[in-house]
């Protein structure tokens, strides 16, 4: 600190500073004593030796760090702000900020956010270790859905990377049971992949009866067993019966929803208070968004669920909008019973009863009939 000694003996104070060990720098001389900087440790010390020698010393100037901080550590909202702010900060790099999901598909992405969120709570809010970024890894392989997967954290933000699975196509592992019809029909066109074609083009085939087999003979007649694999296209018959009534009760929305959100943050569930469910049937929508302050998104997962009230009604149809619903449910009977079908005619019936649409038809299709 920087200040002036005047009257008294200023000479002999500065010869007992001297003595005693007090460093005074800058020392000027000035009308009636002098001027000169201390360390402002040291200024008690030299005002009690001014006084022995009756010497008045005034602060011209306070320097230095100490005097510069001292303001702010007389404001205690400042350090309590700060004791607040650094665990928060030193937490805040352990948090999921981002999820990063860009070499993935949409579909890829929403699967693999799906199972870490639901396995291991790993999403925006969670707090990341290292031991549970390996259980992330293994836990989408165990999905089935990635062949190779690998979970990075850094800066807050969590990348996956994976590779889709590749399933092995069924014609490629065979069997070695033998193929067998799954119906009876007619065979149209044979391909042999491995094992021995039982049946050839234009023969008629029962039910359960063997199409490819698991041996094969050489020339000389040795029989070698080999997995049957390939695929026998046959012509058959397939029949879809339906009875639909022209007034049934449905469930339709009323248009009351109510939304519940619980927060995620650091590992834990926040439960926000809800308003009351409706007593009648509901059906849900669940949805998980990360919010916003001023443009950043924030550490912090909500699961948002929205239910929507539904009440029973009357619905009325008439027969031509039955029969079109009879046969759509036809078709998709069929997809699912023979995928890769192909229709060649179709020959169905209908008959209205008592209010009630008894509907049969008939496809004649082709199809790999291999089972």
């Amino acid at each position: 600190m920087f200040f002036r000694a005047r009257n008294g003996d200023p000479e002999g104070l500065l010869t007992e500073a001297a003595r005693t060990g007090i460093h005074l720098r800058r020392v000027r001389p000035a009308p009636g004593g002098f001027t000169a900087r201390c360390a402002a440790r040291r200024y008690r010390s030299l005002a009690k030796l001014a006084r022995h020698r009756r010497v008045r010393l005034r602060i011209r100037k306070k320097t230095g760090l100490y005097f510069f901080l001292r303001p702010w550590l007389r404001r205690r909202g400042l350090w309590v702000g700060m004791a607040v702010f650094l665990p928060l900060l030193l937490l805040s790099q352990r948090l999921v900020w981002a999820v990063d999901t860009s070499g993935l598909t949409v579909g890829q992405s929403a699967r693999a956010e799906t199972v870490l969120r639901e396995t291991l709570r790993l999403m925006p809010g969670a707090i990341v270790t290292q031991a549970k970024l390996t259980a992330g890894e293994y836990a989408l392989l165990d999905s089935g859905e990635f062949s190779w997967a690998s979970l990075n954290f850094q800066a807050g933000r969590l990348c996956i990377e994976a590779a889709a699975a590749v399933p092995v196509p069924d014609i490629a592992a065979g069997t070695l049971h033998g193929l067998r019809a799954r119906t009876a029909g007619t065979v149209v066109k044979t391909n042999l992949v491995s094992g021995t074609m039982l049946v050839t083009p234009g023969q008629a085939v029962e039910k359960e009866q063997g199409l490819i087999g698991t041996a094969r003979a050489e020339r000389d007649g040795t029989l070698i067993f080999e997995p049957a694999a390939g695929s026998v296209l046959a012509q058959f018959e397939w029949e879809f019966r339906e009875e639909l009534p022209l007034t049934v009760p449905v469930k339709q929305l009323t248009g009351h929803t109510v939304t519940q959100r619980k927060p995620f943050f650091a590992g834990h569930d926040l439960s926000l208070p809800a308003l009351p469910i409706s007593a009648g049937e509901t059906i849900s929508i669940i949805r998980h968004v990360q919010p916003e302050f001023l443009g950043l998104t924030l550490p912090v997962s909500v699961e948002e669920i929205t239910f929507y009230e539904q009440a029973e009604k009357d619905l009325s149809r008439t027969e031509e909008q039955a029969r079109a619903l009879a046969r759509f449910h036809s078709l998709q009977t069929l997809k699912a019973d023979w995928p890769d079908a192909e229709i060649l005619a179709r020959k169905e019936d209908a008959l209205l009863e008592e209010e009630t649409l008894h509907y049969r038809v008939v496809y004649t299709i082709t199809a790999d009939i291999c089972g």
